[in-house]
C-alpha cells in the first residue's frame, strides 16, 4: 500500500516531465503493444489504387493491428494517379505527408528512389524472404531494399461472349487476330493519353514489334475500332453491357465485371503483366506503423485480402483459389486454371515482360501521336484502310498493281491516310487497265478441253492398235 502511495505521489512529476519533453504528445498519437513496441495510431498511404482493393485491405490491416499489435489504427488515404503521387513525394522533399507510396508502376518508385526519398527497409516476413529477387529476368526486389513488389496486374483484350456468339466469333487468343476485318466496329478503346492501362497495352506492342511496326499495328487495328472513349472504365462498361465485343483493359476490371454476372472473359497476354510497387517514404511521419504494414503485406492474410478484390498475389505461397463466382475463382479461370501467376507465366516460352524504362521513354511521343494521327483522324483512317482492303482483291495477279498497293499500305502505316487512299485507287486503276490474261474460269475450261482431247486421242489410238493386232 505504501508503494502504491509513492507511485501516486510521483505521477504529477512524471506527467510534468513528459509534457516538458514532448513525449506526452507522442504517446497521445501512438500506442504500446504487449511487447513494449510503440506504434503510431495513424497510417497514411499515398496511392493510385482503386477503391475495391483499398476497401478490401484496409479493414484487414486494421484487424491485424488490433489483434496482433494491440493498436487501433486509422488509415488515411491520399488518392491520386501514379505520376501525381510521384510528383507530390518529390515536392515534399523528405518531409512527406504520407508514410507509404502504395501502388503505381515500378518506374515511379524507381524515380522516387533516385531522388533519395525512400527509406531502406526489409519487410520482416518469411514469405518475403522466399520471394525471388528476379523472375524470368524481371526484377521483383530492390537490391537496396527501398522498393518492394505490391501485386501483379494483367493487361489484354476483354471480350463479351454473347456478342462473340452473335457474330460467330471465337475469343481472341493473340493480338494479331484483332487485325482481321471481321472485327470491324466491334472494338472499343480508350486513348493512351487518358489511361495508363491503355498505354500499357499500346506499349506492349511497341516494345515487341519496334516503333515502326508497332505504329503500323495500332493504325490497322484502329480501323476495327468502333469508338474511342474518355476513360478506361468506359471500356469495361461498354464491353460488359454488350455494346462492343472487345476492349483493352486490365485484369481487375474484367474480373469484377464477370463477378457481377456479365458474360465476359479476358485473354491474359503473358507480355502484358506488370508488377506494381510499395515503398516506405523517407521521413515518414508514422514510421513504426508503416513498417508494421509492410511486414503484414507480405503475409498470406494480406495477399488473400488483395486476391478477394481481384489483385494477383505477388507471394508464390498464396494459391489463387476461391468459391465459384468469386474474383479469385474468376482470376484462376482467366489464368487457365493455374494456381499462381508464376505457374501461368512459366507455361509460355520466351516471355518478354513489360519494359518500364522503354515505356517511359516513349510515353510523350505515343500519347501525342496516337491522339493526333489516330483518334483525331479516325474517320479518315478507316476510310483509307477500307479502300486498301477493297483494292486487295482487285489488284491480285497484277504485279505492278500489287506493288502500288504495297506502297499505299506503307503510307497508311505512317499515318498518311489521304495519300494512301489515293495510291490504293491508283493501284486499282492499274489493275483495271492492265492486259488481261485468261481468267480462272477460262483456265479451268481449257483444262477440261485438254483432258477431253487427250482422252479422245487415246481412245482412237487404242482402237487402231486393236485392229492392227487382229490383222
Amino acid at each position: 500500500m505504501a508503494g502504491k502511495k509513492k507511485l501516486l505521489a510521483l505521477l504529477p512529476i512524471a506527467l510534468l516531465f513528459l509534457s516538458s519533453t514532448g513525449l506526452a504528445a507522442q504517446l497521445k498519437n501512438s500506442q504500446l503493444n504487449l511487447y513494449g513496441q510503440q506504434y503510431e495510431n495513424t497510417l497514411v498511404l499515398i496511392t493510385p489504387s482503386n477503391k475495391n482493393l483499398l476497401n478490401a485491405i484496409i479493414p484487414a490491416f486494421q484487424k491485424y493491428a488490433k489483434e496482433k499489435l494491440g493498436v487501433d489504427v486509422k488509415v488515411q488515404l491520399i488518392q491520386v494517379g501514379s505520376p501525381e503521387a510521384m510528383n507530390r513525394i518529390i515536392a515534399w522533399g523528405g518531409k512527406p505527408d504520407a508514410d507509404i507510396f502504395f501502388g503505381g508502376d515500378l518506374i515511379y518508385h524507381w524515380k522516387v528512389k533516385a531522388q533519395g526519398l525512400l527509406e531502406r527497409y526489409k519487410p520482416n516476413s518469411p514469405y518475403y524472404d522466399r520471394l525471388p529477387s528476379v523472375f524470368m529476368g524481371f526484377p521483383l526486389k530492390d537490391p537496396d531494399e527501398m522498393w518492394h513488389p505490391k501485386l501483379w496486374w494483367g493487361h489484354g483484350p476483354m471480350y463479351n461472349l454473347e456478342v462473340l456468339n452473335k457474330f460467330g466469333l471465337q475469343p481472341p487468343k493473340t493480338w494479331e487476330e484483332l487485325l482481321d476485318p471481321k472485327w470491324k466496329d466491334l472494338i472499343v478503346m480508350c486513348t493512351p493519353s487518358r489511361s495508363s492501362s491503355t498505354f500499357i497495352n499500346v506499349a506492349v506492342i511497341m516494345q515487341r514489334e519496334g516503333l515502326d511496326k508497332g505504329w503500323a499495328f495500332w493504325r490497322q487495328l484502329a480501323a476495327n475500332v468502333g469508338t474511342f472513349v474518355q476513360r478506361s472504365a468506359d471500356v469495361v462498361e461498354l464491353v460488359q453491357k454488350g455494346e462492343y465485343a472487345v476492349g483493352f483493359t486490365y485484369s481487375q476490371g474484367a474480373i469484377f465485371a464477370k463477378a457481377q454476372g456479365f458474360p465476359v472473359g479476358m485473354y491474359m497476354d503473358p507480355t502484358g503483366f506488370i508488377v506494381s510497387g510499395v515503398s516506405l517514404l523517407k521521413g515518414a511521419p508514422h514510421p513504426n506503423i508503416a513498417k508494421a504494414f509492410l511486414d503484414w503485406w507480405y503475409t498470406p492474410d494480406a495477399q488473400q485480402a488483395a486476391l478477394s478484390a481481384g489483385g494477383i498475389p505477388v507471394l508464390p505461397d498464396v494459391k489463387i483459389d476461391g468459391p465459384p463466382g468469386s474474383p479469385a475463382a474468376i482470376l484462376k479461370e482467366f489464368l487457365g486454371g493455374k494456381d499462381t501467376i508464376y505457374d501461368y507465366l512459366q507455361s509460355f516460352k520466351n516471355v518478354q515482360f513489360y519494359n518500364f524504362t522503354f515505356a517511359e521513354s516513349i510515353y510523350n511521343q505515343v500519347a501525342k501521336e496516337f491522339d493526333d494521327t489516330i483518334v483525331a483522324k479516325h474517320n479518315e483512317l478507316k476510310d483509307a484502310w477500307a479502300t486498301i482492303l477493297d483494292a486487295k482483291t482487285k489488284v491480285a495477279g497484277v504485279p505492278q498493281a500489287e506493288a502500288k498497293l504495297q506502297e499505299a499500305i506503307q503510307l497508311f502505316n505512317k499515318g498518311n491516310y489521304a495519300q494512301a487512299k489515293s495510291i490504293a485507287l491508283e493501284a486499282v486503276n492499274i489493275a483495271a487497265t492492265a492486259p488481261k490474261g485468261p481468267s480462272a474460269t477460262d483456265i479451268a475450261l481449257y483444262i477440261v478441253i485438254a483432258i477431253v482431247i487427250v482422252g479422245a486421242a487415246y481412245y482412237v489410238y487404242s482402237q487402231r492398235k486393236k485392229k492392227s493386232q487382229k490383222q
